[in-house]
């Protein structure tokens, strides 16, 4: 968890998502995906927020990751893609 509040995997990076909170067991990440059409439309008083919150749970000698919330598909895209590098997903990648 410490590896991931210090520096935030490439796909959270690549989404611009900055560490907003924290628990003992958890991090949560927030990224502003207001499109520029919106942000004119609106006169820049509105913002889209994408929040996702990924719980750390320790499992024999490695540790079990949830992500719930929402991303960009770019972003669902490359969760995807670490967590087949480690294994697979082994729910729903959405």
């Amino acid at each position: 968890m410490a590896q991931w509040r210090d520096t935030p995997p490439a796909f959270l990076a690549e989404g611009k998502y900055q560490l907003v909170d924290e628990a003992y067991d958890a991090l949560v990440f927030e990224a502003d995906a207001t499109s520029v059409g919106t942000r004119l439309l609106m006169f820049g008083t509105t913002k889209t927020l994408y929040r996702l919150s990924i719980v750390f749970n320790a499992e024999g000698t490695g540790t079990r990751l949830t992500i719930t919330g929402q991303a960009v598909e770019k972003v669902r895209d490359r969760i995807a893609e670490a967590a087949a590098e480690h294994g697979g997903p082994r729910g729903p990648v959405a």
